[in-house]
């Protein structure tokens, strides 16, 4: 029998459609007695403590995604797995050493307060925390007083609110010292600001030098500005009651 038109037995075939990929697998099996999840984190203590000794070393600007994962021993893969970009790394650097270094002032205070409750000794211990904390490791000085300005945005913005917690520190300490200085005529803004810029300064340039010379000689040369203001309130302050 002759087909009609309206005769629908034939069909032409469907084209293959492209199969779907499949999405890759969450690891979650544990491996060694250790789950995923903890060996995501281990590897990402790697690659921070592969930037402490890459970025500390060489330098940002001179650093590569790939030192990094050389340093580590891990390959591309993993740094992606826990860091969008190679300044995003430097960044959690940063903020690593900026909680450590907060760390150690506050327990060197506490301690001083402790065996001496006198502001400025106070002071004094918090300034070698702060040298001594570059010393020990001059990458972390690398990292801190160099790079960080110049790396990102984000790391501008990182040295800067460590900048404006010094501020507030010399700030309280000033207070303590000296509770009625601005009576004196002294502008506690132009005051805080040039103690800060003088001891970064100082500890850049020391850093540079190779540390010489020694951090006794730093911190008494750097304590040197805060005795003259000392020096400046107590005259000011018997001229007044005289």
């Amino acid at each position: 029998m002759q087909r009609t038109c309206t005769d629908r037995t034939e069909r032409r075939p469907m084209p293959d459609l492209p199969a779907k990929k499949k999405r890759a697998t969450t690891v979650t099996r544990r491996y060694g007695g250790v789950d995923a999840a903890e060996r995501r984190r281990e590897r990402q203590r790697r690659l921070m403590a592969a930037g402490l000794a890459v970025f500390g070393t060489r330098g940002y600007h001179l650093s590569t995604v790939r030192d990094i994962c050389a340093q580590a021993s891990l390959t591309e893969r993993y740094f992606y797995e826990s860091f969008k970009t190679l300044g995003e790394l430097f960044d959690a650097v940063y903020a690593e050493l900026r909680s450590q270094l907060q760390q150690r002032v506050m327990q060197s205070v506490i301690a001083q307060g402790v065996r001496q409750p006198d502001p400025m000794a106070m002071g004094e211990g918090s300034l070698r925390a702060w040298y001594a904390f570059l010393h020990e490791d001059p990458r972390r000085a690398r990292i801190m007083l160099i790079d960080a300005v110049s790396v990102s945005d984000s790391g501008m913005r990182g040295a800067e609110a460590a900048i404006n917690e010094f501020k507030g520190m010399l700030r309280a300490f000033i207070s303590m010292m000296y509770p009625d200085v601005e009576r004196h005529g002294i502008n506690m803004d132009v005051i805080v600001s040039g103690l800060v810029g003088a001891t970064i300064y100082i500890a850049k340039n020391w850093t540079q030098s190779g540390f010489k010379p020694s951090l006794d000689a730093i911190l008494m040369h750097n304590m040197l500005i805060y005795q003259s203001l000392d020096a400046l309130y107590q005259r000011q302050q018997a001229e007044q009651d005289a």
